[in-house]
């Protein structure tokens, strides 16, 4: 005869998607990143923006290229969180020439249309 538990261990629903949602209490921290605990799976995520939101416990690949030396144009699907086109730019680029790119990469990809889903930002080199 089989004796069934009786608490039932399942997963979250973060563990399937990946997309882990805040709860309502946000708090702000250093460099202006946003704090918060995941409502599903109860484990402390960060945010640089507020879009979307990463394991705080783990390895922030958006911190690492907020750091590097090599500056550029990062197009992202935001539902599914990849990486859809990286365009470099000069590291000496006026920022008047660099805006102009960001606008031709967004006009390319079409990113300023409701609903696509895209998220254009500038990566990397000095701030």
């Amino acid at each position: 005869m089989l004796i069934r538990p009786q608490t039932s261990q399942t997963l979250t629903q973060c563990w399937y998607t990946r997309i882990h949602q805040p709860v309502t209490r946000k708090a702000r921290g250093e460099g202006g990143m946003l704090l918060s605990v995941c409502r599903h799976c109860q484990r402390a995520i960060h945010s640089h923006g507020g879009k979307s939101w990463t394991l705080a416990d783990g390895i922030d690949l958006d911190e690492l290229a907020s750091q590097s030396h090599i500056r550029y144009i990062c197009v992202t699907s935001v539902d599914d969180g990849v990486i859809i086109a990286r365009y470099p730019i000069d590291r000496d680029a006026v920022e008047a020439v660099v805006q102009a790119r960001i606008d031709e990469v967004i006009e390319k990809h079409e990113a300023r249309e409701l609903g696509s889903g895209l998220e254009v930002k500038l990566m990397g080199g000095p701030r």
